[in-house]
């Protein structure tokens, strides 16, 4: 597992952090960051997308996203579906990792991987399902990244080299997080210490 927040909303996170920045915010002159437009900004895109072309070049963006499918917010799915394959032609292209959001598009993200085959990793950050979707989407080449809450059976199926952690819009600690991450795959059977 690497230890480092890969998906943070917070702009004073410590070192190694990937800071998540809006497109329409300008991006601070010290830190890592990632931009995209959110699923539930997706009906903002014509403005937006433009924003994150502009700026998914500069060396401190490490990361494209978030980005993604969000079934219950945000413009019809096939709208999020194309802007989803955007941000995901531009990672390819810039040779950085894509952030992804999903809620209850599971199907209709493994198609997009699908239909993409990106080199690049898509990192599903804040996942909180089931060892046996985290399965599908790690047999899909996908990485996962868990946060403050996640399903410690979960954590127990992702392997090292595709498990990220992140604190998100969290208040604790990275190395809180980490921590917890570490013990539930440790002692997978010990839902005493669940962050579900």
């Amino acid at each position: 597992m690497t230890i480092r927040d890969v998906h943070t909303h917070n702009l004073h996170a410590g070192p190694g952090a990937i800071i998540n920045i809006e497109p329409d915010t300008p991006l601070p002159p010290q830190g890592t960051f990632s931009t995209g437009v959110h699923p539930w900004r997706s009906s903002e895109a014509g403005t937006l997308w433009p924003l994150v072309e502009k700026t998914a070049a500069d060396p401190r963006i490490a990361a494209i996203g978030e980005c993604g499918l969000d079934r219950l917010r945000g413009a019809p799915l096939p709208r999020q579906a194309e802007l989803l394959r955007l941000h995901a032609l531009l990672a390819e292209r810039l040779r950085k990792p894509l952030i992804v959001h999903c809620v209850r598009a599971w199907a209709e993200l493994l198609a997009a991987h699908r239909a993409i085959r990106p080199a690049q990793p898509w990192i599903i950050h804040g996942f909180r399902g089931a060892p046996a979707l985290a399965r599908r989407l790690l047999d899909a080449g996908m990485h996962i990244s868990l946060g403050e809450r996640f399903n410690p059976l979960t954590a127990a199926v992702i392997p090292d080299s595709r498990l990220h952690v992140e604190t998100d819009c969290s208040s604790l600690p990275i190395a809180r997080i980490a921590a917890a991450v570490e013990h539930a795959r440790l002692h997978p059977a010990d839902t005493n210490h669940s962050h579900q």
